[in-house]
């Protein structure tokens, strides 16, 4: 069976993309930053509305001492923003905003 350049190259990226899976490690994917830069990032864009200990709930915000919302769904709700809260997407990078995420489980009872 002779395969046309085209029919090759179709093969081949094929291949190459099958070759790299989905398992990827986390330190492949993200690189997490400190609790402390974490708190800083939160502090500056999330404490006005939010309170530095996730309470203060100013213009509709919710309560995050009590926000039951595992890790991913608190990311996109960060990345793209929730009802009056803007998206930080173009603000923050994702290991940013990742790291505020994780602060956030600090304020859990």
């Amino acid at each position: 069976m002779v395969l046309s350049r085209t029919a090759f190259a179709a093969v081949l990226l094929i291949f190459l993309f099958a070759c790299g899976g989905s398992e990827t490690t986390p330190a492949a994917t993200a690189t997490e930053i400190s609790d402390a830069e974490a708190q800083r990032l939160y502090t500056m864009k999330c404490g006005l509305c939010h309170g530095s200990d996730g309470k203060l709930m100013l213009s509709g915000a919710p309560d995050l001492s009590t926000s039951r919302l595992e890790l991913n769904e608190r990311i996109a709700i960060i990345t793209y923003g929730k009802g009056k809260m803007p998206p930080q997407k173009d603000v923050l990078s994702a290991d940013e905003i990742r790291g505020i995420a994780r602060y956030i489980e600090t304020f859990r009872k």
